[in-house]
């Protein structure tokens, strides 16, 4: 039995988490120098996405992959990690998966791991190294898992939204978008070569359905010697909304009843 338990993902979505900011303002609410008061307007559409922990909990069923993939060029080495998050509420069924993985020069692997957790109902089992812990948790300890996912708020690093475009994704019309990221390397010495992305909100429920951010920062201008450069891709994607996500529990998770029954 393994020694650790562990649950997957918090502090991946961390790492994506940020405060969303930067929106273009919206005008002069108070009126003109009159005081008038404004002519009403049909409300706009909203530019930023709700939280995820809201969009999720709003869902049934759905499939999160969440990938991030860094490269730090004076270490040279590359770390991608990929979050894969799925819900199955026809079954009261969670599953994440967290992927690790760090290679260095020549692509050579440093270090690789995986980690799985299947959540059914009150029953709890980790996966690593091959090996499965199965246990049962309280309803207490449940009770307070669910409400610290109502504290503890999620959002996407977005900064000056344009939103713009529409399409279909995952199944779902959205409204598209794209932002730039301005705060990144404020008031450092570091130089923003690239810092913006695209993501996508979708129309009922302003949940995020996509979200690319792409990053790179140096150290010196583009082709000095002494330049060193770091990049950051994060992906998020969401499929299999308010589908089965067919989560196959091993034969290893399987636990007895805790009646005897």
């Amino acid at each position: 039995m393994m020694s650790r338990k562990r649950h997957a993902g918090l502090s991946l979505f961390v790492l994506l988490v940020g405060t969303a900011c930067g929106l273009s303002s919206a005008g002069n609410l108070a009126g003109g120098e009159g005081g008038e008061a404004p002519t009403p307007s049909p409300t706009a559409a909203p530019v930023l996405p709700v939280s995820i922990n809201e969009g999720l909990a709003s869902l049934d069923s759905y499939r999160m992959t969440y990938v991030t993939d860094s490269f730090d060029s004076a270490s040279q080495e590359r770390s991608v990690v990929t979050l894969v998050v799925s819900r199955d509420g026809a079954t009261d069924t969670d599953y994440t998966r967290t992927e690790t993985r760090v290679t260095g020069a020549g692509a050579e692997v440093l270090s690789e791991d995986v980690q799985e957790q299947y959540l059914m109902g009150s029953q709890v089992c980790a996966v690593a190294g091959g090996e499965a812990e199965a246990t049962t948790i309280s309803g207490a300890a449940r009770a307070l898992s669910d409400l610290m996912a109502k504290v503890v708020v999620f959002n996407p690093l977005i900064e000056n939204p344009v939103c713009a475009g529409r399409d279909i994704v995952s199944g779902v019309p959205v409204r598209t978008c794209t932002f730039e990221v301005r705060s990144v390397g404020a008031g450092s010495e570091v130089e923003v070569a690239r810092a913006d992305g695209t993501y996508a909100i979708a129309d009922d429920g302003d949940y995020l359905v996509h979200y690319r951010l792409d990053m790179e920062l140096r150290t010196a201008v583009e082709g000095s010697s002494e330049a060193q450069v770091s990049t950051l891709a994060i992906e998020v994607s969401l499929d299999q909304i308010n589908q089965p996500t067919g989560i196959v529990i091993p034969e290893g998770c399987q636990i007895a009843d805790p009646s005897g029954g």
